[in-house]
């Protein structure tokens, strides 16, 4: 059997995790039994190994998270270095200010940064600041936002969400700028929070329409580059449409699988952090941000955007996936 020992470890996981796993998007909700691995063992560069020993090419990148490839080496060595002088210290360590200034260096939009673990803890920081910056609570949301109740209540998983928190959120659809006009019509808006893209293109300055009917209504554009960040262009999505927005979130590929996110912007914007509540025992946990300035350096001098553009093309005109 192919998947002898994964179904064995499925069966023992689901006694004592629900789902099994730590990740929906890594749960058996996703794979069907029978024909797919449950866990992966190893990785090195492109490929993983489960844990009956099957060989695979990993275009799934732990959810996007692994842009050099697995156990790259000059992300592991600065994580090594960087482990004999310590993880978490009474104070900030240097490695934030330097990271920080990296993004700042990259990011259009990046004045001003703070640090985070998920997505989740990034888009839920960047709402909060854009409520406690324009003193209105509504938001606009278009695309996937993470777990935490202000988004995932505007979805059909909202078991648990209060239905006062459902009512601040409300969803519009990509390239679709009436679906926007709508909401502003019905409401006042703190933030419009979106992945600058997903699955399309914009088409029409569809993203030049929403930043502009935002500052109109004196709300904030919010770009959710967890996914665009490092991929499109360094700098995200702002970088190669050329439209810059209030505040913007990344993670995933920033720290090539090291836990890492950070929510970025205006200077006068982000300022208002120094009054939003926003904290956590681990947020400069400096082996992750060693990773991303391991990350991010060798991804400036190896021009990798570039060459994921260029694999993402061949693999489309080539072996067909555009079909």
């Amino acid at each position: 059997m192919r998947y002898k020992k994964s179904e064995e470890l499925l069966d023992r996981a689901l006694k004592s995790i629900p789902l099994a796993s730590q990740t929906f998007s890594k749960s058996l909700t996703q794979y069907p039994r029978g024909v797919s691995p449950f866990f992966l063992e190893k990785g090195k560069g492109s490929r993983v190994w489960d844990v009956d020993g099957n060989e695979y090419i990993d275009f799934v990148g732990s959810l996007l998270s692994i842009t050099l490839g697995y156990c790259d080496s000059d992300v592991d060595r600065a994580v090594q270095e960087q482990m004999k002088k310590g993880t978490i210290f009474s104070l900030p360590h240097a490695l934030e200010m330097e990271v920080a200034e990296k993004l700042i260096d990259i990011i259009p939009c990046a004045e001003k940064v703070r640090f985070a673990k998920n997505g989740t803890d990034a888009t839920s920081a960047s709402i909060r600041i854009a409520r406690a910056y324009t003193g209105k609570e509504h938001i606009a949301v278009c695309g996937y936002h993470g777990w935490q109740d202000w988004y995932i209540g505007s979805t059909t998983r909202d078991l648990g969400v209060p239905s006062a928190v459902k009512e601040l959120t409300h969803g519009f659809k990509y390239n679709n700028i009436d679906s926007l006009k709508e909401i502003f019509q019905e409401y006042e808006l703190a933030a419009v929070i979106m992945e600058p893209m997903n699955t399309e293109y914009p088409q029409n300055n569809f993203l030049e329409k929403v930043r502009d009917l935002a500052h109109e209504n004196k709300a904030l554009l919010i770009f959710d580059e967890t996914i665009t960040g490092f991929r499109y262009a360094l700098g995200g999505a702002q970088e190669f449409f050329g439209v810059i927005p209030d505040l913007a979130t990344f993670g995933k590929g920033m720290a090539n699988g090291y836990p890492l996110s950070a929510i970025v912007g205006r200077g006068h914007i982000m300022q208002k952090m120094e009054e939003v509540f926003f904290s956590g025992t681990v947020g400069g946990e400096t082996l992750s941000l060693a990773a991303a300035s391991a990350s991010i350096d060798k991804q400036i001098d190896l021009d990798v955007v570039q060459h994921l553009n260029s694999l993402g093309s061949y693999l489309r005109f080539n072996i067909g996936f555009n079909q």
